[in-house]
């Protein structure tokens, strides 16, 4: 088969992977093809895990396809030191072909070899913006990653980052919508109740957020899914209701049932 056709074919089959990480719905789902794509897609690797860099700076395995990968990684967590971490933080690329000769991560190698590992390919996931992560590919065998293998793991990677930073673009979008609904809908309820204008109606769910130390949206939500005014709410009706009566005319009188 020559260059072209082999060239052809992977640029037809990341094209497919493209796609498919794309529609795969939410992060977590995402994150789990992710993992299984990598096993179909570079030869010589068994197994797969994803870390993901928080940000308080830590490094997690949410995906994984074995859970001899969850041990490995999180035992380069526990000790500090590892391929993975090194490809978060340092550089974007690390091999090892024979984990029971590697000296650059002392403690960890050995322990991954104990798990039946013997290879690995550390890729880092990111874009132009930020670092996302690290994607882990286990061999049960030695020395069997190539230059072709760290090559499609490389473009592997960069699809993998792609469609990770959409899902997350959209989670966030979605997840804004509905706090804007539940808002707005929690908002109406005060007003329905206690005769307040809008902007006195978030006034008192904001003042309340911060007195109970609860995400605006946290209340809202409770207060929607309750179908009733929250606990202790009257108090903050109280303390809102001077400054949130509307400019130019007099503060307004709230009957108020008991809550």
């Amino acid at each position: 088969m020559s260059h072209e056709t082999k060239d052809f074919g992977r640029a037809r089959a990341f094209e497919q992977i493209s796609r498919d990480l794309m529609h795969a719905g939410g992060e977590q789902p995402t994150l789990a093809l992710i993992t299984e794509l990598a096993v179909e897609t570079v030869p010589a690797c068994d197994a797969c895990g994803v870390s993901i860099r928080r940000t308080d700076g830590t490094v997690d395995t949410p995906a994984c396809t074995s859970p001899l990968v969850e041990k490995a990684d999180a035992l380069q967590y526990e000790f500090g030191e590892g391929p993975c971490l090194d490809a978060v933080w340092k550089l974007d690329t690390y091999v090892i072909e024979d984990m029971e000769s590697e000296k650059r991560w002392p403690r960890w190698a050995p322990a991954a070899a104990e798990l039946g590992f013997r290879a690995i390919l550390s890729v880092r996931l990111d874009t132009p913006e930020r670092t996302l992560g690290g994607l882990n590919l286990y061999a049960h065998a030695p020395d069997v990653f190539d230059n072709t293998d760290v090559m499609i793991a490389s473009i592997f990677a960069r699809h993998a980052a792609n469609a990770l930073t959409a899902t997350r673009r959209n989670d966030g979008l979605h997840t804004a919508l509905q706090t804007r609904q539940a808002i707005g809908i929690a908002q109406g309820m005060l007003m329905q109740r206690y005769g307040l204008n809008l902007d006195q109606a978030f006034e008192v769910l904001r003042r309340y957020s911060q007195e109970q130390n609860i995400k605006l949206r946290v209340v809202a939500e409770e207060l929607v899914a309750a179908g009733t005014i929250t606990q202790g709410i009257g108090a903050t009706l109280n303390e809102a209701e001077p400054e949130t009566a509307s400019a130019g005319s007099p503060p307004q009188q709230v009957s108020r049932p008991a809550v």
